[in-house]
């Protein structure tokens, strides 16, 4: 009777330690996905709030600093949009975000233009299109292009979406919406527009886009680590981005829930346990910032390292895990074999996921330096629920976070058997 009663407590225990685990997340997200943090990009510093609340946090959970600080400063560059944010087709006003994007590399622009509409049924031949070239025709309008059921690759699609053409604004038509930011810029300007917000008779299309290309944006990646307690010059990490994509002019700003606060949350989380259960190797956490627009903070990182790169003996990368109705994807996980059966191993034991996949080597994240540079590396990301991504609809309120305190305790438990 009396293990029956303490197997209880600790089941209770345990529920309820998982459910302020969640609500702690919550409460990271809801902040990191706040306006105040504008996105969590160069536009009104978001970036530089999120890295300082994140900063702030690891002090609150007693992370030792890495460095002198908890920050590794560096630049990267970058085109922002801090402006004017306008499109109009024949009067009618589109809603930024919504119902169009501006192109990320696009130059600023103003003006009313008369719109030349292309499509699979009208594209030019290349003779056809060289002598309009030739003539100038393209000059002071707005080339609408709809490449669906095009190639794409073809000369005439190519010279129109580089706008080698000399049109004012360059659109592109699109059945769905994700932006990213563009560490370079382009001498021309360009849009795109949901299908069902532009008809094929549209005969006017008014622009007033304002653009900032920032060639030295200041940057800071956040370090912070728990001290082993048997061979603390050896360290296990966790990494996380926390930039998203910002603003989109003076209103639009995009969330970021799933990509990345989510990871950030889990970060936080694993450290606020890691902080009260230190293990025999050190744990270090690194929330890196620059990564939509490159993955330049952990490049960065790798090539001017604060802790060693060679005392790192393995890197987990978290990125998008804010749901798992359909388990896990483990990137490397079909290289690092002996690791991911371990992984595996401890799942099916613990019977935390539905599953844990396995996929090969990728340049999608801030895992892919460190593991080029010889750091056993996963990068973990959820599968299944919203497919919100790089677009407005990524927001706390519609993430449901199936499994992130299971995916909290699989990765507890395999840090636990090194």
């Amino acid at each position: 009777m009396k293990k029956t009663v303490t197997a209880l407590l600790f089941f209770v225990l345990f529920l309820s330690l998982s459910a302020q685990d969640v609500e702690y997340a919550r409460k990271m997200i809801d902040t990191l996905t706040s306006p105040y943090y504008a996105g969590r990009g160069a536009v009104d510093r978001g970036e530089l709030k999120a890295a300082k609340f994140i900063a702030a946090e690891f002090e609150r959970l007693g992370l030792e600093k890495a460095g002198e600080s908890y920050f590794q400063n560096y630049k990267y560059p970058v085109n922002v949009f801090p402006g004017e944010m306008h499109v109009s087709i024949d009067g009618t006003p589109l809603k930024p975000g919504y119902d169009f994007l501006v192109s990320p590399y696009s130059e600023s622009v103003e003006g009313t233009f008369p719109v030349v509409w292309y499509n699979k049924d009208n594209l030019p031949s290349a003779k056809a299109f060289a002598k309009l070239k030739k003539k100038d025709f393209f000059r002071n309008k707005a080339v609408v292009i709809d490449t669906k059921d095009m190639d794409t690759q073809s000369e005439v699609v190519k010279n129109i979406l580089q706008n080698t053409i000399g049109a004012s604004l360059i659109v592109e038509i699109k059945d769905k919406l994700t932006w990213s930011p563009s560490p370079f810029y382009a001498p021309f300007a360009g849009i795109e527009i949901l299908r069902e917000k532009i008809k094929r008779g549209a005969q006017k299309i008014s622009v007033n886009i304002e653009a900032q290309f920032m060639p030295k944006h200041l940057a800071k990646n956040v370090l912070g680590y728990v001290k082993g307690t048997q061979q603390p010059d050896s360290f296990l990490v966790i990494t996380a981005h926390y930039d998203h994509l910002g603003k989109m002019g003076k209103e639009t700003y995009f969330p970021g829930a799933n990509d990345n606060a989510s990871g950030v949350s889990m970060l936080l989380s694993l450290a606020k346990y890691f902080s009260k259960h230190p293990l025999k190797y050190s744990v270090l956490f690194i929330a890196f910032s620059g990564e939509e627009a490159g993955l330049q903070g952990s490049k960065y990182y790798t090539e001017h390292p604060v802790v060693p790169l060679e005392k790192m003996k393995f890197l987990i990368n978290l990125d998008l895990v804010g749901t798992g109705e359909e388990g896990i994807k483990v990137v490397n996980g079909a290289v690092l074999t002996d690791a991911f059966n371990r992984l595996v191993s401890i799942n099916e034991k613990k019977q935390y996921l539905p599953a844990v996949k396995k996929r090969g080597k990728a340049a999608n994240s801030d895992h892919y330096f460190f593991f080029e540079k010889g750091v056993p590396s996963f990068f973990i990301y959820t599968l299944g629920g919203p497919d919100a991504y790089h677009d407005v609809y990524d927001k706390p309120e519609t993430l449901p976070l199936t499994e992130f305190e299971d995916l909290e305790h699989l990765i507890i438990d395999f840090y636990q058997s090194f």
